[in-house]
């Protein structure tokens, strides 16, 4: 039987967390699904910086930026962890992190294409915003085809 690839685009939300419950309640049992958790990070650009006041501060804001990606990095390995102790064997779940060269959606789309999955699980906060401009949610629909595609809201 072919393996049911679910790619799960994760943002450390609430609404994340609930679609990881979901994940393992209803594809822990499939011997034959692999999950992979994936988040994009802006990566912090490296700056040779003179020593003045200004550039000291800009030099803080850069270090404290580069340990959210450090620590983010660290949470995805810690879902991980949660799917391994919902039921998950090792071999099944993948992480993800890489830094971020288009919008989330594209991003999605290609990896989606490129790798073969054949489920998606996104999450929809329902924010009145989303009705103002195309969600990342819209343009995975709308763009792939023959992928199972399950949005929690």
């Amino acid at each position: 039987m072919d393996k049911n690839k679910i790619l799960f685009p994760y943002n450390f939300t609430d609404m994340d967390n609930k679609a990881l419950n979901f994940i393992i309640q209803t594809y822990v049992t499939h011997e034959n699904s692999q999950v992979t958790v994936f988040h994009t990070y802006t990566p912090v650009p490296e700056m040779i910086l003179s020593r003045n006041s200004v550039m000291e501060k800009m030099s803080s804001n850069l270090h404290y930026l580069r340990r959210q990606v450090v620590e983010q990095e660290s949470k995805i390995i810690e879902v991980k962890q949660r799917l391994l102790d919902g039921g998950f064997h090792n071999n099944q779940v993948n992480c993800l992190y890489l830094p971020k060269k288009r919008d989330l959606a594209k991003e999605i789309i290609i990896l989606a294409r490129d790798q073969g999955y054949r489920t998606i699980v996104l999450t929809r906060s329902g924010m009145i915003t989303g009705f103002f401009k195309a969600s990342v949610s819209t343009k995975v629909v709308t763009s792939l085809k023959n992928v199972n595609i399950t949005i929690i809201t």
